[in-house]
Order: C-alpha cells, then structure tokens, then sequence
C-alpha cells in the first residue's frame, strides 16, 4: 500500500489530465463499467495522496459528469453501483473548490450551486452565487424559485453579507409568498385519467374544517400546489435569514423604510394566524407535534422581528402572554413554554411588564414536573447560560429557584454538569451560599429522593403503619418522614433546614446509595465544592467566609453514606479549612466555641483525622493576637485547656486493645499546637512542659511501633528544651503574616556573605 501512495504522489498533471479523459469517456457508457472503476480508483488515490495545500488541476466536464451522474441516481431511486459510489467519494475529496464552475446546463446547475455553496467557498463565490439567488427568485420557473430559497438559506448560515435594499428586496418576496398562496389543494399528481376534471378543495385546519383565512404552515391538504410549498419554504428560512439580518444591523443604523415595516407587518401577522391555529384541537395526533413546533418557530421568529421593529412589540407581547397563560392551563409541560418565557425575558421591559409570575411559574411547576424531560431542561439551562448575565443581576431566578434546578442535574447528573459549573457562581450570595453548601453536599440525597417518587408513581401506594420502614418506598408513604423528602425535593430557597435529621434521611435512603444515578451524583460532588469554595475564596468577606467553619466541622460526620463520596469530601475539607484558615486566620477566635466543640470530642477524630489535624494546626498558628483583637490570653487559655485534656485523653487511649493508628500523628499536631499557644502566654509554659513530659513518660507509648514512639520521644524532648528559654521560643514560634522571605536557608547565604569580607 506504501509504494500504491508513494506511485499516486509521484503522478504528473499531464497524467492525471489523461486518466480524466479516459473517466469522462466511460463514464456515460454502461458497457465499460469495470473499465471506468478502475480509472476512478486511480483518480481517487491520486487525490488523497496529494499534499494537503495542493489542488489537482480536475476538468470541470469530469465533475459536471459525476454530479450528473449522482443526480441521475438519484432521481431514479437506485444506489448507483460503484461507480456512482466512486463519483461520491472523489467529489467529496475535491470540495470545497476555489474556483465556480459555471458552464453548467440547467439542470446539473440547480443542485450543483446549492452543493458549491454548502461547502463555503471563497467571498467571491458568495458574492457570484448570491447574485444567482437573486435571479432565481425572480425567476417563473418553481425548480429555480425553491432551489433560491435553499441558496438564500445557506447564504444566511455561511454569514453572507447583504446590502439593505438586497436586505428589502429578499424580505419583500418572502412576505408576498406568505401572504399569497392560494387555499386550494393542488390536484392529485397521481391521476390515471388526465381528461377527468377533479373538484377543487379547500386546505383545512388541524381539526378538520376548511381553511377560510390565510395559508399558513398549519394548513393541512394532500396535495399542495407549487404557491403553497413556496409558502412552508419561505417560513422555514424565515427565523434563519432574520437572526442574520439582526447581525448586520448596527445599533446606530435601527430605521426601517415603509416597505420594510410592511414586510415586517405581514410576518407578524402570519405568525400570530398559527398561534389562532394552534388553539384548535388537532383531529390526527401527529399533528399536535406540528402545533408544537411551528409555534416554537413562530415566537423565535416573533422574537427577533420585535427587535427589528419596536412598535410591534406592544400587540405581539399581548398575544404571547395570552398564549403563555392557555398553555399553562392546558398543557403545563409543553415545550413552547420555555420560548415563551425567552420571549417575555427579551422584551417584557419594552412594555414595562414585571415577569416575576411567568418566571415563578415556569421555574416551580413546569420543572418540578417536568424535570425528566432532556429536551426541555436542556433548552432552560442554555437559556440561563447564554443570558447569565442579565438573569444574574436582573432577576432573582437563580437564587431564588435554584433548588428546583439541581433537579435536573440530580437526575441528568452525566449530561448537564458543566451548566451547572457554569450557574453555580451566579446562584452564590451572602443570602444563598450556605444553603448551596448544603445542598450540594445533599445532592446524591436529592437523587435517590427523586428516585423513590418516581418509584411511587409506578407502584401502588403503601399503607402506612406505625412500625419503621422497611426500605426507602416505605418510608416515602411515613408522614412522620415525608417531610424530609419535601424539604429534599424542594423547588424554592429559603424554606427550612433538617440537618438536625440527615442522619435519618440518610439510613432511611440506604437502600438507594447502590443506583447508578445517585452513584454518578456523588462524583459530581467534589467538582461543584471546589468550584463552590473558589467563589466562596473570591467574595473576601470574612464575615461569610467564619459561617462556613462550623458547617464544614458539622457536616464532614454527616454525609450519605457512599465511601468514595465520604473519603472525596473530607479530602477537600481538609484542604479548604487549612486554605481558608490562612487567607482568614480571625474566624478561629470568631468561631471559638464551634471549634472548641469539635476538638474536645475525641470522637470527631473516627474517619475525619486529617480535618482533626489541620484544625489542631489552624488553632496553634492562628490563635494570636497578631491575627485578632479578641484573641485574649483568657481566649488562649481556653484553647490551651482543650488541647490539654485531648492529648491527655488520646494518650490514654493508646492502653486500649484496639486503638486508632492515626493518634500518633494527631499527638504531634498537639504537642506543637500546646508549645505555640504556651510561649503566647508564658504563664501557660509551666503547664506545657509538665503536659509533654508525660506524654513522653507514658507506658503507653510503648505500644506504638518503635519509629514513632522515638519521633514523640524526641518531638516532646525539643518542645520542651525550647519552651525553657521562655523569650527565644516567644520569638521562634511567634505568628508573622509578614514574613520577609520563605527560604529557610536564606541565614546560610548571608553567613557565607559576612564570611567573605572578613577574609578580604
């Protein structure tokens, strides 16, 4: 195969002139099939073995021929065989081309210019094709005028320019197609007697009756007449080519001429004729699908003519919120309600409208029943993406509903994680932090509480009995633990709080920890707390950051009972009380009873030590007055004692059977937190010293292996030689948040400094 592409590399453009001549002259004919297969197979390899920035010089009667061919195919219903198969796969080597291929008959040309311009060529292509749209759509011909809509379709997604009476010109045909198609059905195609004169009949509506207003894209027939397929093409590219047009409007440039707002009026008009037809009870099923959807283009079609025309705005707003208000009585999980509510965001301020109710419904009902639907909670949360900004600062929709929306990332935990890394920050104020916190660590609970309800909807409904549950669906029918899965499972902030009863909600959703959603909810926890704790980072309010000590202390012993969750969040405990301790060092004399709590409970230590260590840590380094006004030497004293009773108390844990290994490591942080807070209050070193010495003459210690016992041995022995020279230890222990330099062999350099102009 190497030396195949090494050989196809080396080809001449004489040669691959000559194996085109040889393809154009077997390509019609059906004779030399295998002949020609092997000649396009060359061709083929040729092209994909050229460099990256050449071209293959092809002739353009070779790639007339092969479109012709594909098109023959194509009309005739049939695969093509290979060669066809060959002719796709050259032309889709040669697209895009840099060059137009013009000298086309007409009919290669229609498709060929739709295909030329999919694949974007150069601006000058643009500038040819789009001239050739034009003149198409004045064409009589129906082939011209529908493939012209494609072209203009096209043009719009590629971002064509257009000039303003291009702009006009485009616009004004469109609309006269809209406005004009005829109400009659076009006679059956299919006829076998073409002498026989078939009653004409009128399209209907949806349910049935006959259309005696406009055509519209709702407009039901068997057969449509080449006007009205004109009309549902022209409605198709309509929002396409008007988001487009909004683009090329400068903010300066916003006046519309006559015949534009005319344009404009007759769009509206036909919008607000479907939004009529949608009322009507569809007759086929299917249809009420189409209701769906053409109303959904309608609003963003309405959507962007408003912005183009402000005076529309005031009668389209009233149609939609009419519109807002029938369907949330109807059909309350319709998908149309989440582009009526973008609607009604975009310009409720141009009618001076408060959009509170319409947002409080939406965000409350549609959601919460509706948050299994991926397709309408996908189009919510890019609404709330794109417009981050202005729902951030302008509404209250992300503080106040956010319960609501951890739903759907509760239930869609693999598809909408990174929407929620997005909208996290913006939920986050002084008000909502906290709540966050806590309902982030509660997510897997949220999981498995909404799978129990889903659960219950498909099962018959439990009896209730005084007796305990049995599983998690029992418990769901308990009135005295359904209140758990409301608060749970709530759509508003600010509506209580059970933490004094996670620990029951958590035993009673053990049955569920094994689900595989609520197992993919718990790796999301550790990516939203970081994320949380970063914004937390950012707000610098030290006044905030001391409420978050004492839910990190209580909340690390309260957590669903999930292993790799459990070990992930204590991980990141550990770390942003260290980090936050450091950038905030007042809130541990803030927080002083909490912390205080926490430490003298020797308990708190089972599975937590590294949070036990770092706040044994934090208490030594930060409990001074360097670092807070109130940290007294009362206040020191209190620190003192607590540490002291808890070394006193692990030490004596070490004579039991079974101890934890993790106390050797907890005593050092001791030892170290006592000398710091010691040489603070020098009356406290005598107590210190005598605390350290017997740490270091316990038989207990014996039981720890020999390395560590000679590490506490030691550690204790320089703790205490240190705390005998009372000043100097002041002086090496002290708390200095203004350190000149971190180098801890910086003395070594200037020693060496000194040295060297002594001797010279």
């Amino acid at each position: 195969m190497e030396s195949i592409i090494k050989k196809a590399k080396q080809v001449s453009q004489e040669e691959i002139d000559a194996l085109c001549s040889s393809i154009d002259e077997f390509l019609p004919s059906p004779n030399k099939s295998l002949e020609c297969c092997d000649l396009m197979c060359q061709l083929f390899i040729t092209i994909q073995a050229s460099e990256p920035n050449y071209e293959p010089c092809i002739s353009t009667n070779l790639v007339r021929n092969m479109i012709q061919c594909l098109r023959l195919a194509t009309q005739k219903s049939q695969g093509g065989g290979n060669r066809c198969r060959l002719c796709q796969m050259i032309l889709s080597e040669l697209f895009p081309m840099n060059t137009v291929i013009t000298d086309f008959d007409e009919n290669t040309c229609l498709p060929f210019k739709c295909l030329q311009l999919m694949q974007c060529l150069s601006t000058k292509s643009l500038q040819e094709i789009s001239l050739t749209a034009k003149e198409w759509l004045d064409s009589d011909k129906f082939d011209k005028q529908k493939a012209a809509l494609s072209l203009v379709m096209i043009f719009a997604l590629k971002h064509g320019e257009l000039r303003d009476n291009e702009v006009e010109d485009l616009l004004e045909k469109l609309a006269h197609r809209l406005s004009s198609s005829s109400l009659i059905q076009a006679p059956n195609p299919y006829a076998m007697n073409p002498f026989r004169k078939e009653n004409e009949s009128v399209v209907t509506e949806v349910d049935g009756s006959s259309t005696m207003n406009l055509f519209t894209i709702l407009s039901i027939g068997q057969y449509y007449s080449e006007d009205q397929i004109l009309n549902v093409l022209s409605f198709s590219i309509l929002n396409t080519l008007l988001c487009r047009i909004t683009q090329l409007k400068t903010t300066d440039d916003q006046s519309l001429s006559p015949s534009m707002k005319k344009c404009i009026n007759i769009m509206v008009d036909y919008c607000l004729r479907v939004f009529e037809q949608s009322e009507l009870k569809v007759k086929v099923q299917c249809d009420s699908d189409l209701q769906t959807s053409c109303l959904i283009e309608c609003i963003h079609i309405l959507d962007v003519l408003c912005k183009l025309d402000k005076d529309q705005t005031a009668r389209v707003f009233q149609e939609v919120k009419r519109l807002n208000s029938r369907l949330a009585q109807e059909t309350p999980s319709s998908p149309t309600l989440i582009h009526i509510l973008k609607f009604i965001f975009n310009h409720s301020s141009s009618v001076v409208y408060a959009p509170q109710e319409t947002y409080r419904n939406y965000f409350i009902t549609t959601i919460a029943n509706q948050y299994s639907d991926e397709g309408l909670m996908y189009d919510t949360l890019e609404f709330l993406c794109n417009n981050i900004e202005h729902v951030a600062h302008n509404t209250e929709i992300l503080t106040d509903y956010f319960p609501n929306l951890f739903k759907i990332l509760a239930w869609h935990p693999r598809i909408f994680i990174k929407d929620f890394m997005i909208l996290l920050p913006a939920m986050m104020n002084s008000e909502t932090s906290m709540e966050l916190l806590h309902l982030i660590l509660d997510l897997p609970c949220m999981t498995a509480a909404l799978e129990v309800m889903e659960r219950s909807k498909k099962e018959e409904p439990l009896s209730t009995t005084n007796t305990e549950p049995a599983n998690s669906l029992e418990a769901f029918y308990c009135a005295h633990l359904r209140p758990l899965f409301n608060y749970m499972t709530r759509c508003e902030s600010h509506q209580g709080d059970t933490v004094d009863r996670l620990a029951l909600l958590h035993s009673v959703l053990n049955d569920v920890k094994g689900n595989t959603r609520v197992l993919v909810c718990c790796q999301l926890v550790p990516v939203l707390l970081k994320i949380w704790f970063e914004t937390m980072e950012s707000y610098g309010e030290a006044s905030l950051i001391s409420l978050v000590l004492p839910v990190i202390l209580e909340r690390s012993g309260l957590l669903y009972s999930v292993p790799e969750l459990v070990q992930d969040v204590h991980k990141i405990f550990a770390d942003k009380l260290l980090k936050l301790c450091k950038a905030f060092p007042e809130i541990i004399v803030t927080q002083y009873h909490e912390v205080i709590d926490f430490l003298q409970t020797t308990a708190n230590m089972a599975g937590r030590v590294q949070i036990f260590v770092n706040l044994i840590y934090a208490v030594g380094e930060y409990g001074s007055l360097v670092y807070s006004s109130d940290c007294t030497a009362d206040r020191i004293g209190q620190f003192y004692e607590c540490l002291e009773i808890v070394t006193y108390e692990l030490v004596g844990q070490l004579s039991l059977t079974e101890f934890d290994p993790s106390i050797a490591k907890v005593l050092s942080a001791l030892m170290s937190a006592l000398t710091k807070l010691a040489c603070r209050s020098h009356d406290l070193i005598p107590r210190a010293i005598l605390c350290l010495t017997k740490v270091t003459k316990q038989q207990n210690l014996i039981l720890l292996n020999s390395s560590t016992k000679e590490y506490l041995t030691q550690r204790a022995t320089s703790l205490i030689s240190l705390m005998k020279l009372p000043d100097t230890a002041s002086t090496l222990v002290a708390s200095n948040p203004h350190k000149c330099h971190l180098d801890t062999m910086s003395q070594w350099s200037v020693l060496r400094g000194l040295h060297r102009l002594l001797k010279e």
